[in-house]
């Protein structure tokens, strides 16, 4: 009887676990299915924002032509196109003398276009790095412009990152390692994009010691106000009866860079 009964038992489970199969079965296409239908999805989403912006940098283009322009195919894909710019993996520090501390600041600019790919877009770069203390306050550290013609002969193609490469000798050494980078890049038809990245850097020793100290006291005046060069001349308020002249009986004019002179008493009725 307990043999019948397991085998009951068996009898009963399988197709259990038939059905158990078949429904992890469809779960697993399902799955599938819902996985491809979001890749088209992505991609027909990425496919319709180049779109976008192909047309946008077309209705740019046909502006600039109608506004008399001369702009060749070349140039125009290159001026136009530029979608965004991205900092290089090679911005930061940069040693050049073999000294302990990195004396020197290199920045490489990627121009990219609606695809993601690297151009030569024409156009003038500013460039700003900014001191992190370890409070997180940023201060102003240098400032360079760099003109389109020097921007345009700056231009490489390497491995690892393709664009404007600069090597930038500090004009302020920092004293903390965190240092903030902030490009600025302005095409010709003065469209600006931006873009930025904290870097870490070595600071050079006695950076600090070099470090000028602005005391507040000792700072100068914006706007100080303008020293007269001649005092005015007041005239009594009564008539003079004894006078020798006209002039005598007047305040005289400021003769000194500061203090005036009193002129000698007159009787007043």
């Amino acid at each position: 009887m307990p043999a019948r009964c397991r085998g009951a038992f068996f009898l009963l489970l399988i197709p259990l676990s038939f059905l158990a199969a078949g429904c992890r079965n469809k779960t697993d296409l399902v799955e599938a299915e819902l996985r491809s239908r979001d890749r088209q999805y992505r991609e027909s989403l990425e496919e319709q924002q180049r779109s976008e912006f192909r047309i946008m940098s077309l209705q740019r283009e046909i502006e600039a032509l109608r506004q008399g322009a001369k702009i060749t195919p070349e140039q125009a894909a290159q001026t136009f196109g530029l979608k965004r710019i991205v900092l290089g993996r090679a911005t930061g520090g940069l040693d050049s003398d073999g000294l302990p501390g990195e004396e020197m600041l290199q920045v490489v600019v990627e121009p990219r276009d609606g695809e993601e790919h690297s151009i030569k877009a024409p156009g003038s770069l500013q460039i700003i790095a900014l001191e992190i203390t370890p409070q997180g306050i940023k201060t102003p550290l240098c400032q360079w412009d760099i003109p389109p013609e020097q921007v345009r002969q700056s231009w490489k193609q390497g491995l690892l990152s393709t664009g404007y490469t600069l090597t930038l000798p500090w004009k302020t050494f920092p004293v903390t390692e965190q240092v903030r980078v902030v490009v600025r890049f302005v095409t010709p038809d003065q469209r600006m994009y931006e873009a930025d990245k904290d870097i870490k850097v070595r600071a050079v020793p006695g950076a600090t010691q070099m470090r000028v100290e602005l005391v507040p006291d000792a700072m100068p005046i914006p706007c100080p106000w303008p020293v007269p060069e001649m005092g005015p001349t007041l005239l009594p308020t009564s008539r003079v009866t004894t006078s020798s002249s006209p002039a005598s009986n007047q305040w005289r004019p400021l003769t000194e860079a500061h203090g005036v002179t009193i002129g000698r008493p007159v009787p007043i009725d």
